[in-house]
């Protein structure tokens, strides 16, 4: 005697699918971003990236969030 599922076999792949799917697509919210962002700063005069505190060759690095560039909480001079 076999024991039939509660839930239909099509109901139990949706979800996992829509999620993968979410997932797929806030990557590439997120790169789109990043590439839009990328192109504004790369589109500045050198003179203008100067005035902003950045080279040209940091722009990537910064842009993508590398460790070199983030914020953490203890860096906040917001202290009342």
């Amino acid at each position: 005697m076999s024991t039939a599922s509660a839930r239909s076999p099509v109901s139990s792949r949706k979800w996992p699918l829509a999620g993968k799917i979410l997932a797929i697509l806030k990557t590439f919210v997120v790169k789109w971003q990043q590439y839009r962002a990328t192109r504004a700063l790369a589109g500045l005069s050198d003179y203008m990236l100067k005035d902003l505190g950045i080279s040209r060759g940091e722009i990537h690095p910064l842009v993508n969030g590398s460790s070199k560039y983030r914020i953490s909480s203890s860096d906040d001079d917001t202290e009342a």
